[in-house]
């Protein structure tokens, strides 16, 4: 279940060569070229080799030099070259007609997919829609989404606010079983997401999955059906509204508009409570992630001069630290972040920042555990790949792959069993050391007022918690408490 689709990833744009990192040996990756150029003729049913001028052979070596030079991990160009010849082979037998740029296509995304969960190659409409989401508008139904490895089926992990899908009623850890009348076991991730595009307008039903779907006596897992119609999905990063005197922000995604849509809402909620807030909730929940400057951004809106993130890839030169600059917008005012396992890449740089600096305390659940970098790099103007290239680190050196963001409360709203989503573990470092655990709190300490009232179902028990945490004003001295 670790496959992600794009918004969920951390993004960085390279448009320029690969960086220097001393790939492997000139002779092995020429070598493992001649046996690709070799395998490629065979499955083309000729014993003509392509040309080293081919524009398609000269995508794929650019490409796989790319690969052997940035990603994360040292790689070989056998083992690479294997996999894309795998994914030429596949596609040869599914479509026997089909064209050496597919073909190319097809091994490029074989080779960049086993790399790890998050590169891909990107062909023109991926291209184009990972820049949509970047931007905050494109079309589509506006979900998030991976493969569950256990059921074959896809799974999502948030609906946008505000999208045909987040209006349909879908939640996180529903699973996917059908797109129209097409099953999806058996479909690659890329598939699937192709399938559940198209022009804006249009319909599509899903056949969905989830536990206890209907209630009352229907069994686990009963499926259930909703159409769908693709519509233009604007990302408004931020909503807010105040909570009495207690600011509550809903940050939905890190794109090129959600700092300075913060600073707006914040300045907003000031003027309505005529300089008299008492604190902030901020809420993180189900945010797939986004832009690593937004990341940044958003978390030195409340710390000063400190290290906000520092991301570390192959080569030490390119290694980087983020650090804050002065002033904090909310001037000391408490916080209470909200989290969840919906809430990935970005959100956790901002939640690990705020809470490693004692300038929040966090409420919900683990986070999900995405702690790499993705840079997309431009090929020949309309298609590109995504490459993990990094992995970054809290400002306490804590690992956030993986591992994810843990609460210092842990609490779920009254009517949440939705299944919690993490990275696949057999994808995970397995001599990673996990960071240390937060200092824990319970309801009781917090907000005895909302420990103690009955259980609602409609009732959103973390922000109650966060708002009435707030207002007992001890939270300045609750934060910073080892």
């Amino acid at each position: 279940m670790a496959k992600l689709l794009a918004a969920l990833l951390l993004l960085m744009v390279a448009m320029g060569p690969a960086c220097a990192v001393v790939p492997a040996s000139r002779a092995d990756t020429s070598i493992a070229l001649d046996h690709y150029r070799q395998e490629f003729a065979k499955a083309k049913g000729t014993s003509t080799l392509p040309s080293p001028a081919d524009r398609n052979y000269l995508l794929f070596s650019d490409v796989l030099r790319r690969v052997l030079a940035e990603h994360v991990k040292p790689g070989t160009p056998q083992v690479l070259v294997e996999k894309a010849v795998a994914g030429l082979q596949k596609k040869k037998k599914e479509e026997p007609g089909a064209t050496d740029r597919v073909l190319t296509e097809a091994a490029l995304d074989a080779m960049l997919t086993s790399l790890d969960p998050y590169s891909a190659f990107l062909d023109s409409e991926h291209f184009r829609y990972m820049r949509e989401q970047t931007q905050g508008e494109f079309g589509g139904l506006g979900i998030e989404v991976t493969m569950d490895e256990d059921s074959g089926l896809i799974r999502v992990v948030s609906p946008i606010d505000g999208s045909p899908a987040a209006r349909a009623g879908l939640r996180t850890g529903d699973l996917i079983a059908r797109i129209d009348e097409a099953q999806v076991k058996g479909m690659n991730l890329r598939d699937a997401v192709a399938r559940m595009r198209g022009p804006v307008g249009t319909s599509v039903a899903l056949t969905m999955r989830r536990n206890g779907a209907g209630g009352g006596n229907s069994a686990p897992d009963a499926p259930f059906r909703v159409s769908l119609t693709r519509a233009i999905v604007k990302i408004q990063p931020v909503r807010y509204r105040l909570e009495g005197d207690v600011a509550y922000i809903r940050i939905a995604a890190f794109n090129q508009q959600t700092s300075h849509a913060l600073d707006d809402a914040v300045e907003e909620m000031r003027r309505q409570a005529h300089g008299r807030l008492a604190g902030a909730v901020l809420d993180l929940r189900n945010n797939p992630g986004g832009l690593l400057d937004q990341a940044v951004n958003v978390a030195d809106r409340f710390l000063e001069a400190v290290d906000i993130v520092s991301v570390r890839g192959r080569d030490p030169d390119e290694n980087r630290r983020y650090t804050g600059t002065p002033g904090d917008l909310l001037a000391g005012l408490p916080i209470v972040l909200l989290i969840n396992s919906g809430s990935a890449s970005a959100s956790e740089i901002v939640a690990g920042a705020l809470q490693d600096h004692s300038r929040a305390l966090l409420f919900g659940t683990r986070s999900y555990g995405k702690g790499s970098v993705q840079t997309i790099s431009s090929l020949s103007g309309d298609i590109g790949i995504r490459l993990t290239t990094a992995r970054y680190f809290r400002p306490s050196g804590g690992l956030v792959d993986c591992f994810g963001v843990s609460p210092n409360l842990e609490i779920k709203p009254a009517n949440d069993n939705s299944e919690e989503t993490h990275p696949d573990p057999a994808t995970c470092d397995p001599h990673a050391t996990p960071p240390p655990l937060p200092r824990a709190w319970r309801i009781e300490d917090l907000c005895p007022d909302v420990a103690a009232a009955p259980s609602k179902p409609d009732a959103d028990r973390p922000l109650d918690c966060a708002v009435a945490a707030i207002r007992t004003r001890l939270m300045g001295t609750l934060i910073g408490r080892p």
